[in-house]
């Protein structure tokens, strides 16, 4: 294959921004994603892929359980504690609403999906979930999905 041919063509594939969540010994993890997909309609199911060694993957692995948190156009505020890799809680300026499952579920998201994993499959450099989803909520509906393209698929 000639990465820099494919590179820019894989980078063209649309991903929207989401902060994925789920809770590691009653700790709150989270982190930046955008390899997710919806992957079925009865029941529900959505796919998310985590890179293998995080610490949302021992999370996920542990509990059984992955919440999306959807990001609107504007919510760079939202974002950008969960892209700081060295910043230990980003969770600590973050207002989170309760859900029956405990998933970390960010207040002011667009809205928020929460999954009990069905089963996974070994990616290459990440981990695919796949989910059914049992819980969400849509929060505003006038508000659009932030959605990004990338340069080069081979790098985030």
């Amino acid at each position: 294959m000639d990465a820099e041919k494919v590179g820019p063509a894989l980078g063209k594939l649309p991903s929207g921004v989401y902060i994925a969540t789920s809770t590691l010994d009653g700790e709150e993890i989270g982190m930046l994603a955008s390899f997710v997909e919806q992957a079925g309609f009865a029941p529900p199911m959505i796919t998310a892929a985590i890179s293998k060694g995080r610490r949302l993957e021992q999370a996920v692995e542990s509990s059984g359980l992955i919440g999306i948190n959807i990001l609107a156009e504007d919510d760079g505020r939202l974002m950008k504690p969960f892209a700081q890799s060295d910043n230990e809680s980003p969770f600590a300026d973050v207002a989170l609403e309760d859900n029956e499952h405990g998933v970390p579920q960010l207040a002011d998201a667009l809205g928020f999906l929460a999954g009990k994993v069905t089963g996974k499959i070994e990616g290459g450099d990440h981990t695919i979930y796949a989910a059914e989803v049992i819980d969400g909520v849509l929060n505003d509906s006038t508000r659009s999905p932030m959605v990004r393209i990338r340069k080069n698929g081979f790098q985030y």
